[in-house]
C-alpha cells in the first residue's frame, strides 16, 4: 500500500521537473541576450554657434565657435567660409577643446551673407558636418586701404569655381563605415539566433531525457 503511495506522489509530482529546466533555459537565455554588446551610440549634434546661425554683425568676427553635444575627436575637423557667390573665402583648420571647435579667422571677413561650412568626427567615431550663415555689415579695413583691398581680392575673384562641398571629401569613409555597421548588425543578429536553437535543443533533450525515465 505504501509502495502505491509512493508511486502515485512521484507521478504527480514529475512534471514539475520539466517547468523547472524550461524556466532555467528561458533564464540563461536571457541572460545571454543581455550580455550581447549595446547597439551604438546615435552621432553627436550641433548644440550652438557662436555667432548663430543668420546673425547680421556690424563686423567681421576673429573667432567662430561650435558646440557639440559631446566631446568631438581631433580628427580632420575643418571649417569652409564662402561668399554668395560661392568663392572660397577662408578653410581653417579649428582647435578642438572638448566639445568645442574653434575657427579663428586670419583675415576679417568682407560686408555680406557668408557660408560657414563645418566638418569634425564625432565621440563615436563618424564624420558630421553642417552649414550656417551669417552677414557682415561692413569691412573691416579702413577707407584708405579701400583700393589696395580691391586690388588684391581681383586675383581671388578670377579662380572663384565655387568651392566643392565637404560631403564629397568625407563620402568614401562615411561608405565604409556604414558598411561595417551593418555588418556589425547582421553578426549580432546570427549570434542571437544560434543562441535561441542552442537553448530551444537542450530544453528538447532534458524534456525527452526526463520524459523517457518517467
Amino acid at each position: 500500500m505504501m509502495s502505491q503511495i509512493s508511486r502515485s506522489a512521484a507521478v504527480r509530482t514529475a512534471p514539475a521537473r520539466p517547468a523547472s529546466l524550461l524556466a532555467l533555459c528561458g533564464a540563461l537565455l536571457l541572460a545571454a541576450l543581455l550580455a550581447l554588446p549595446a547597439p551604438a551610440q546615435a552621432h553627436d549634434t550641433l548644440l550652438s554657434t557662436d555667432p548663430e546661425d543668420g546673425a547680421t554683425l556690424e563686423t567681421s568676427p576673429e573667432d567662430i565657435d561650435l558646440t557639440f553635444s559631446a566631446d568631438i575627436l581631433e580628427v580632420s575637423p575643418l571649417v569652409r567660409i564662402t561668399d554668395e557667390d560661392g568663392t572660397e573665402l577662408a578653410e581653417i583648420v579649428p582647435t578642438i577643446e572638448g566639445p568645442v571647435a574653434t575657427a579663428t579667422l586670419e583675415e576679417p571677413l568682407p560686408a555680406g551673407t557668408h557660408e560657414i561650412q563645418w566638418r569634425v568626427v564625432s565621440s563615436d567615431g563618424h564624420p558630421i558636418e553642417g552649414t550656417f550663415s551669417l552677414t557682415v555689415e561692413q569691412d573691416s579695413s579702413e577707407p584708405a586701404e579701400t583700393g589696395e583691398n580691391e586690388e588684391a581680392s581681383e586675383p581671388a575673384a578670377s579662380d572663384a569655381g565655387g568651392a566643392e562641398p565637404i560631403s564629397e571629401e568625407v563620402e568614401e569613409g562615411e561608405a565604409a563605415e556604414d558598411s561595417g555597421d551593418e555588418a556589425g548588425g547582421f553578426s549580432m543578429t546570427t549570434l542571437i539566433v544560434v543562441l535561441a536553437v542552442v537553448v530551444v535543443g537542450a530544453v528538447a533533450a532534458v524534456f525527452f531525457i526526463v520524459r523517457r525515465r518517467d
